[in-house]
C-alpha cells in the first residue's frame, strides 16, 4: 500500500489497495495526497518501538494498553498478550528451623 499511496504506483500488486478515507483527506488532488503521505514516513521509529511492533506482529499478540488488550481478550477466545516464557517458577519448600 505504501507504493500506491506514496507514489501512485499502479503495478499488479496495487489492485487490492482501496483508498482509505484518511488517505483521501490528506489533500485535494493526487499529488498533494501523495506528498502528505510521504511526509508521514520521513521520521523513523525508535528501535525499541520497532522491535515491540515486530514482536507483537510475529507472535500474534495485541499491541496496546492494558484496557485495549483486555477488550481484545474478551472478544476472542485466546490471550492477547504473552504470559511470559516457560513454566512458572517453583517455590522451594520453606526451611523450618527448630527451636526458634
Amino acid at each position: 500500500s505504501h507504493a500506491r499511496y506514496a507514489t501512485g504506483d499502479d503495478g499488479a500488486n496495487s489492485v487490492w489497495v482501496a483508498p482509505h478515507p484518511q488517505y483521501e483527506a490528506l489533500g485535494l488532488d493526487k499529488n498533494a495526497k501523495q506528498a502528505a503521505y510521504r511526509q508521514l514516513f520521513r521520521q523513523t521509529l525508535p528501535e525499541i518501538d520497532l522491535t515491540t511492533i515486530r514482536d507483537a506482529t510475529n507472535k500474534g499478540w495485541a499491541l496496546g494498553n492494558d484496557r485495549f488488550r483486555e477488550e481484545i481478550e474478551s472478544l476472542g477466545s485466546r490471550r492477547a498478550v504473552s504470559k511470559g516464557r516457560g513454566r512458572p517458577r517453583k517455590v522451594k519448600d520453606a526451611v523450618v528451623i527448630k527451636g526458634v
